[in-house]
């Protein structure tokens, strides 16, 4: 981000933000939390909102008549005026151009049109720059955030602008600005994996690896030039067979870690605070059982963000089954809470799986919006009891597979691969 976030949850900001808001066509999304949206507004208002806005972004031709920008300058707000007009022919120059603003501009921002609908699509096409959101990750914020001005024809063409998660073949980088990690998808299972490389000596460590992905992956690895060191499962999985084994035939040199606690086979076994080192990077064990027993949460942090590789512990919106595997709700509510809930808000949540389009969350956004993890540990515990879901396809050859790290003792002809 280009610039230092404002503070709009001060008592007295918050006081004078919420009046406004109850009569005006303004709204303050709780994310990113320093960014406000707002349609046309009489004069007064305008300059009451500058006395808090330190940037402002009109989206309208400045010809318009509601563009008052006396009012806003005369409270020292940096102003830029940027015509965006959501449509099928938009250039990508004005797109990045808007984007660009929105970054650089000092916060608060407010970002205005004549309905707030340009002004919020605006808000969510730069969050979705900023994040590496799919179209499933953005549609879900627009409801998350309750952003009732946006229209559904403006909402259509933000989508249209996003990448989706059906194109398995081609690795997408996760965060524009945080090459180190890329995440690649199974559509089978809707798995996610990822490839975390060191730019400075290319050495690279693969989490969550499905086994029928196994030539890609390496494909991947080899086009990007880097070595891999570990392969790495955040738990022993019920839904698909790691690569791990069969990768570390064809390359004796990689090792398989996974945790002691899960009591599956793997060359290296991790417990509660263990570093895993490649190259100048490293990935923090925290353990995060609940799911199963063995499950590990890995941090990984680079040098513009965090991420937090989370496994089944938790989706997007959701989290991993309790009802086998030695499974415990009260204990994943409790670790979730404790081990994740608990890092700063930006961090990036990177989860095992995902059924909707969705690719990437955040902490903060788990926090505030996760229907499950926001009850009360009661409510939590009762409703995974009552899921009512079959158990996974794959379960009764995956588990035992994953026991000995990808590779059964049991002929592989019944597995179609």
């Amino acid at each position: 981000m280009g610039c230092s976030p404002g503070k709009l949850d001060e008592p007295a900001t918050k006081a004078a933000l919420g009046a406004i808001t109850k009569e005006y066509p303004v709204r303050m999304p709780c994310l990113p939390g320093d960014v406000l949206v707002s349609g046309n507004l009489p004069e007064h208002v305008v300059g009451q909102l500058a006395d808090h806005c330190k940037g402002w972004i009109y989206v309208n031709p400045d010809s318009d008549p509601h563009f008052m920008p006396q009012a806003i300058k005369s409270k020292g707000s940096k102003l830029e005026v940027v015509p965006f007009k959501p449509a099928k022919d938009l250039s990508s120059g004005v797109v990045d151009q808007l984007v660009k603003a929105i970054a650089d501009m000092p916060r608060p921002l407010m970002i205005q049109c004549t309905s707030a609908n340009r002004a919020a699509i605006a808000l969510l096409l730069w969050l979705a720059r900023e994040r590496g959101y799919t179209r499933g990750s953005a549609e879900l914020l627009i409801s998350d955030l309750s952003l009732d001005t946006v229209r559904p024809d403006a909402a259509q063409w933000l989508s249209s602008r996003l990448p989706d998660l059906e194109t398995p073949e081609n690795p997408r980088v996760l965060v524009p600005r945080s090459p180190e990690v890329q995440q690649l998808f199974d559509v089978e299972t809707s798995t996610f994996s990822y490839l975390l490389s060191c730019p400075e000596t290319s050495e690279a460590v693969l989490i969550d690896p499905v086994l029928e992905q196994k030539e890609r992956d390496l494909k991947v690895i080899k086009n990007l030039g880097l070595t891999l060191k570990y392969v790495i499962n955040t738990h022993c999985h019920a839904d698909h067979i790691t690569s791990g084994g069969k990768i570390r035939e064809d390359m004796p040199s990689v090792k398989t870690i996974i945790s002691e606690a899960s009591g599956a086979k793997a060359d290296l076994h991790i417990r509660h605070g263990d570093k895993i080192s490649f190259g100048n990077l490293c990935l923090e064990v925290r353990a995060t059982p609940g799911h199963t027993d063995g499950c590990v949460t890995f941090l990984l942090q680079t040098k513009s963000a965090s991420f937090a590789f989370t496994g089944d512990t938790l989706l997007i919106r959701g989290c991993g089954r309790t009802d086998f595997q030695q499974g415990d709700a009260r204990l994943l509510y409790k670790n979730v809470h404790e081990q994740i809930f608990t890092l700063p808000g930006e961090t990036f949540i990177c989860p095992g799986h995902d059924y909707k389009g969705r690719s990437i969350s955040t902490v903060e956004e788990e926090r505030r919006f996760n229907p499950r993890l926001t009850k009360s540990v009661e409510e939590f515990v009762q409703m995974m009891e009552n899921l009512g879901l079959p158990y996974p396809k794959q379960i009764d050859v995956a588990v035992p597979g994953n026991m000995m790290c990808g590779v059964q003792d049991s002929p592989w002809d019944h597995l179609a691969i």
